[in-house]
């Protein structure tokens, strides 16, 4: 059971979708996310490509998403810039958005244990701005870099947008730091930390260590399919107010094939753990289950974001997927936890959004819509509006498409009326992953002319 922060999140409540297994411009898993909402973007770093020679250099690939489409609007190449440990987007008046993000070319490697390379972050910060189809080069003059004083690896930026914070996790003295720096001051050049600096610590650090005591990267006794390794691998993090979210996954200990994996597609045990910043105290741990159902589901990413349209705070994290039918390409799912309260016990994920039609549909009195409500624990799928069709349909069809907010990662169905002819007055509609939404019950003796979807209200997740 989950409890309730100071930002109103809570990790085991109901998470709402920004956009779901989005293709990226390379094969590779993405990593780092963040958001510019004043322009609708949605910006995920991935690394150039899976060759030695790539993940050696620290070469990236910076994606930059329509947040409304999904689709893929430009991209830059990074080179000898890290891995993406995390990254924050700083949106402008003119339309342009600055992204933070860790850069070299002074890498620190992680190493298998045969001694080759595994990755390369970044030891140093900077900011520069997007622009699509260039390269950047790590050695760029035009890159400012800041590296926190004492830091010895991989260090990476993050912004709370509510505080114009500019947050830094850097190691030190073998620990994890995290140091809050004003943003418009960072961006000047001038740092001086804000505030105390977050170290996450070990039981070695406390005298006398309660005998219960238990380190914060070490994976919880979970239920699990397979061992899990022993160890969390930090794949993100993001700070709003005094509350800091780390986004850890354990892997399966022994890599299985993908065709052996369970068959919710995790391969994997993903937690979220929320940390008070003036005491350092864990606030909570739960374990991450929002967007199951992908074929091979991986957390990758963790930012904070306000919503333009509604204004509301939000918690993002991300999702790497295996591109169905691909063995070697990756998408992009990105949830998010809302911070306002349920309203009557109901709380609003994505409010009623127009569903894009097909060709051989037409809206009715009502146009077709959609939207997103928590209510009592569950997450269900509601929409509402009507469809015709002249002369009708005489086929199992697609009607149309969700929008990326509203896309399942099951398949989802329910029962609708339709034009009563021969005593058949109702079909089914059916959407799943890929947001399109069927329909079924229509024959040639037997057109379908009209569909009415006001009462379809099914579970989601």
């Amino acid at each position: 059971m989950g409890k309730t922060d100071a930002n109103g999140v809570d990790l085991s409540g109901a998470t709402g979708r920004l956009i779901q297994t989005v293709d990226l411009v390379k094969g590779p898993a993405p990593q780092a996310i963040a958001t510019d909402t004043r322009h609708g973007w949605v910006f995920v770093l991935q690394m150039e490509s899976g060759d030695q020679d790539d993940i050696e250099k620290g070469n990236m690939r910076l994606n930059r998403i329509n947040r409304l489409t999904g689709e893929v609007d430009g991209s830059m190449q990074l080179r000898g810039f890290g891995h993406g440990i995390s990254m924050g987007a700083e949106p402008q008046e003119d339309g342009t958005t600055y992204l933070w993000t860790e850069v070299g070319r002074s890498l620190h490697y992680s190493r298998r244990d045969d001694g080759t390379i595994k990755a390369a972050f970044g030891k140093a910060v900077t900011r520069f701005v997007f622009d699509p189809g260039t390269i950047l080069d790590a050695d760029d003059p035009v890159l400012r870099k800041f590296t926190p004083p004492g830091s010895t690896a991989g260090t990476g930026p993050s912004i709370d947008p509510v505080n114009n914070l500019l947050c830094v996790m850097y190691h030190k003295n073998g620990r994890r730091h995290f140091t809050r720096y004003d943003l418009a001051a960072a961006a000047a050049g001038t740092w001086v930390p804000v505030g105390t600096t977050f170290v996450v610590k070990e039981c070695k650090d406390l005298v006398p260590p309660p005998p219960d005591c238990v380190d914060e990267d070490v994976t919880p006794a979970v239920p699990s399919r397979y061992p899990l390794e022993p160890e969390l691998t930090s794949q993100g993090y993001a700070v709003l107010g005094d509350v800091l979210y780390w986004y850890q996954w354990a892997p399966y200990l022994v890599d299985k094939d993908p065709n052996t994996l369970p068959a919710d597609g995790f391969p994997g045990v993903a937690f979220l753990t929320s940390y008070d910043w003036a005491t350092g105290k864990r606030f909570d741990r739960q374990v991450v289950t929002t967007a199951g159902g992908l074929t091979r589901r991986e957390p990758e990413g963790a930012a904070i974001e306000v919503d333009r349209e509604t204004g509301e705070t939000r918690l993002l994290i991300g999702f790497s997927n295996t591109v169905p039918g691909k063995t070697d390409s990756r998408d992009v799912t990105i949830s998010w936890y809302p911070t306002r309260p349920a309203v009557g016990g109901v709380r609003v994920l994505a409010d009623w959004e127009d569903l894009a039609l097909e060709t051989v549909v037409k809206p009715g009195a009502q146009r077709p819509r959609g939207r997103l409500i928590s209510y009592a624990g569950t997450t269900y799928l509601q929409l509402r509006g009507t469809l015709t069709a002249t002369p009708g349909l005489t086929e199992d069809s697609k009607i149309a498409t969700l929008p990326h907010r509203l896309r399942p990662t099951h398949p989802t169905r329910a029962s609708v009326p339709r034009n009563n002819n021969a005593g058949r007055c109702v079909c089914r509609v059916e959407t799943d992953v890929s947001g399109a939404l069927r329909v079924y019950g229509a024959y040639s003796d037997n057109a379908i002319t009209w569909i009415d979807l006001d009462g379809v209200s099914v579970v989601w997740r």
